[in-house]
């Protein structure tokens, strides 16, 4: 099995998450490393903060790597330099890299975000629109470069899977 990197980008509740659990196998040696678990290492939000999550991901990416693991890196990456630094990574290792923007209506992301698992548990809370439509802007105001575009509004799931599956096999 050959090995890559899969960057997932997108405004949160655009799919990220779904799409990369499905994706990962551990006796495939495929392993999701989701960014956004290394913010809450650090005791506030800011972007000093938000750097050094990131720069945290990019180390146990390095790591992953240097393993043999294939990986799907996934975050809001709305610093697209983020996102580029792991490609960065990857291509110095020699390893391909492809970029998938997930994206859909702003009011589909918000609306996703109510209805999150946990919310209704109460286990934890929508982002909330604001945050939302901040964070929707943030990323498409800045692109990456040469990124497969995936609309979850258009495409289901199991089709965005497939889609990127193809890379992985």
């Amino acid at each position: 099995m050959k090995q890559v990197l899969i960057v997932l980008r997108g405004a949160p509740a655009s799919g990220k998450s779904s799409i990369a659990k499905n994706l990962r196998d551990f006796g495939k040696k495929i392993i999701w490393l989701k960014v956004d678990n290394f913010k809450d290492f650090f005791s506030e939000v800011s972007e000093e903060a938000l750097s050094e999550a990131n720069k945290a991901g990019l180390a146990t990416l390095n790591y992953l790597l240097d393993k043999g693991y294939s990986v799907i890196f996934e975050g809001i990456f709305k610093n697209p330099d983020w996102a580029n630094n792991a490609t960065k990574l990857a291509q110095q290792k020699n390893i391909p890299v492809f970029i998938y923007q997930l994206s859909c209506s702003l009011k589909t992301l918000q609306e996703r975000d109510q209805a999150r698992p946990g919310i209704k548990e109460g286990c934890r809370k929508p982002l909330g629109d604001k945050t939302i439509e901040f964070l929707y802007r943030e990323v498409e105001s800045k692109p990456i470069a040469n990124t497969i575009k995936l609309d979850t509004n258009k495409l289901s799931i199991e089709e965005c899977i497939k889609t990127i599956q193809r890379h992985l096999n």
